[in-house]
């Protein structure tokens, strides 16, 4: 189950919360519009929901997200306020799972000098950064040492990890989307969506816009392998802009994109990095951050 004990909060008692009755078999009519046949299923071992009328959807968290249309700490608190000894009902059902070898022991705003460095090699501004990214504190059991690490959050409630050296982690998989406001949300604000294969990349698209917030909703898959979790968020949206790598796997990627949504406009951005594998590795070949050194519209 999930780390957060917020998110075992059993998904059918939220429904109820929310006046919808079971109607058979895990079905409900959805609570996000008027319908005439439950379209909403929840998978009650597992604790997530899907609303097959509008393609999207996710944890308990993410449901109340999308009902009442609010961010991801007030949607926590609205659960919060519901009985806490409920949430404890989804775990006695689950299997029992062996201790994980490593753990996330303390999440918090980046202050340390290592992570700073490591951001500043990638060209990334503590201030872009501190937006988006925390500082992850994860305990390898087996080792007994803890280990300082730059998290990405996702929309499975885990942290896409990295540090120096090359070392890659997530405590949970999962997709992450944000809105022109900067937050995180399964619900769409423009019409247009930009995608991203990793955090990198994002972040290095706001140095390079000079931009506080995102021109356009952002999917941040995380790995390509996430596309398919990805597939109800972006049938939400009527065009694609691509900044995916300049490899095989992102050239595959492209072109299932185009496959998924025929007739829609996919805008394929590599051109603006092609001498490069992705825009995180044109940032760090700048002479700064200065966004005029690179030939780069800012209109897209």
């Amino acid at each position: 189950m999930f780390d957060n004990p917020i998110y075992n909060y059993p998904i059918d008692l939220l429904l109820e919360h929310l006046g919808c009755k079971e109607e058979g078999k895990g079905m409900y009519y959805s609570p996000l519009r008027n319908e005439t046949t439950p379209s909403l299923h929840v998978n009650k071992r597992d604790n997530v929901w899907y609303d097959h009328g509008a393609g999207i959807g996710g944890t308990n968290v993410q449901l109340i997200m999308a009902v009442k249309k609010c961010s991801k700490e007030e949607a926590e608190s609205y659960i919060k306020t519901l009985d806490p000894a409920a949430a404890s009902r989804t775990e006695s059902i689950s299997k029992p799972e062996s201790a994980p070898t490593t753990e996330i022991i303390k999440v918090k705003p980046i202050c340390s000098y290592y992570l700073k460095k490591y951001l500043e090699e990638r060209k990334i501004p503590i201030s872009i950064a501190d937006k988006y990214c925390k500082e992850v504190i994860l305990r390898n059991h087996v080792k007994g040492k803890d280990y300082t690490t730059l998290g990405f959050e996702n929309n499975a409630g885990g942290y896409n990890l990295s540090a120096p050296y090359g070392f890659k982690s997530c405590s949970k998989g999962g997709i992450t989307t944000i809105n022109t406001e900067g937050k995180r949300t399964v619900m769409p604000s423009t019409r247009a969506v930009s995608i991203f294969e990793g955090s990198f990349d994002f972040l290095s698209w706001q140095v390079l816009q000079n931009a506080k917030t995102p021109t356009t909703d952002i999917l941040v898959l995380n790995s390509v392998n996430n596309l398919d979790k990805a597939t109800g968020y972006l049938r939400l949206h009527d065009s694609y802009i691509c900044f995916l790598d300049n490899d095989q796997a992102g050239c595959k990627c492209l072109e299932e994109i185009r496959k998924m949504f025929p007739g829609k406009e996919v805008k394929d951005m590599s051109s603006l990095y092609a001498q490069h594998k992705d825009l995180n590795e044109m940032l760090q070949n700048c002479r700064g951050y200065d966004i005029n050194e690179i030939s780069i519209k800012k209109s897209l």
